[in-house]
């Protein structure tokens, strides 16, 4: 199974797909935080993960430290997701949340990591869980986990290790009333798994034409 396997349509059927689940992850954001958000998804891509560290080296606009929240979740729909935000672009979010103003450079500290991993894991849960659910699958997940430091082909060893995978990338835009963080946004599969996904999509345009 290759990401090219998915026509115009399907691809069409994903992106509104993910603007609908993006929608809950930002809706279920401003909750929390009780600060408007807007999550946008510009673009999809699908990216073998052999060549996702170039990838991100390309969409990272020269930031070589990251935070990164992992979590896995187990159903039909089936694989990893994890949020990579460039380090300044993570303090900045941090920044505005709990009203810190840390010294350009400093590292992030238990606090504004906690901060970070909880932005992911409602993100990832709210988003993933809505696609889920669209796509006719209830999904569970393992507790998320937090990476910060230089992201390269190391950090992925434990995924190619299982053998070839294909990682769905969205370049996610937060909008808090003027103010812009951005970040990426995988969901990284088995071959087995973006086929399912595909049939998925198909099922998804076919109860809704």
């Amino acid at each position: 199974m290759k990401a090219d396997d998915f026509g115009p349509l399907e691809l069409d059927a994903l992106r509104e797909l993910m603007n609908i689940s993006f929608g809950r992850a930002a809706a279920s954001l401003s909750e929390v935080i009780d600060v408007a958000v807007v999550l946008s998804v510009p673009r999809i891509d699908f990216v073998r993960l052999d060549s996702l560290a170039e990838y991100i080296r390309g969409e990272a606009e020269g930031s070589a430290s990251f935070n990164m929240v992992e979590q896995f979740f187990f159903g039909r729909f089936e694989g990893s997701s994890f949020l990579l935000l460039p380090e300044e672009e993570g303090r900045r979010l941090v920044s505005m949340l709990t009203q810190s103003d840390r010294p350009e450079g400093a590292s992030l500290d238990t606090l504004e990591k906690e901060t970070v991993m909880e932005i992911g894991n409602i993100i990832i849960g709210a988003c993933v869980g809505k696609l889920a659910e669209l796509l006719g699958d209830v999904v569970t997940y393992r507790p998320p986990k937090i990476y910060t430091g230089p992201f390269d082909s190391e950090l992925l060893k434990r995924y190619l290790s299982s053998g070839p995978r294909l990682a769905l990338v969205m370049k996610t835009l937060f909008q808090f009333e003027y103010r812009e963080v951005y970040g990426l946004l995988f969901l990284v599969m088995t071959n087995d798994g973006i086929a399912w996904l595909r049939r998925a999509v198909t099922g998804y345009i076919e109860r809704t034409v």
